[in-house]
């Protein structure tokens, strides 16, 4: 495989994997229980717009290379099968927000070291343009991670309290403040 198929080929399955989860995150803005958490939509949207983003700068990398387009084309129809089969999904399960939020952060992690990849990839390969794209679509995903990491903290709490589970309401507050420190100390070792 010559250096632009294996370019076209990282950066297609980018695009399709940042497609998917823009999808999901869509769905799950549109529904009744998410926006009683106003936090949730504000970051939920703020994913939903940097995937769009990514996935527009990835598609106009890829039709400016040879036979990018094409390949595009190919795993765009597959793609649209999974997508079908995974909206169905969505219509039977009942997760709870915080639920989905962790599913958005897992999903979000995954396109997160992808980019990893295709930096690393571009940068081997010696296309700067490339490596440029990649590195500022992880840095437009880092911070996101970081909301979401908090948000369900928040939800989590506010679910709880609305069951009458949770002794008290500011426990989301102090998980956030609790487990973001975990960024920012040594690793404990058991």
């Amino acid at each position: 495989m010559d250096r632009t198929a294996i370019l076209n080929q990282y950066v297609t399955d980018m695009k399709a994997v940042e497609t998917h989860i823009h999808d999901a995150v869509a769905r799950q803005i549109d529904t009744d229980a998410t926006r009683k958490y106003p936090e949730a939509v504000r970051v939920l949207t703020s994913l939903k717009t940097t995937l769009a983003a990514h996935t527009q700068s990835l598609e106009q990398y890829n039709d400016g290379t040879d036979g990018g387009g094409i390949l595009e084309a190919a795993k765009e129809a597959l793609g649209s099968a999974l997508g079908v089969a995974a909206g169905l999904y969505d219509k039977i399960r009942t997760d709870t927000v915080s639920r989905m939020i962790r599913d958005s952060y897992t999903a979000t992690s995954l396109a997160a070291i992808s980019y990893h990849m295709l930096y690393t990839t571009a940068l081997g390969l010696k296309e700067e343009r490339l490596a440029t794209l990649a590195l500022n679509n992880l840095k437009g995903l880092t911070p996101i991670l970081v909301d979401l990491s908090k948000v369900v903290c928040t939800v989590v709490a506010s679910e709880l309290d609305d069951e009458d589970k949770v002794y008290t309401a500011s426990v989301g507050e102090q998980a956030v403040r609790d487990t973001q420190t975990a960024w920012d100390g040594p690793a404990v070792k058991n």
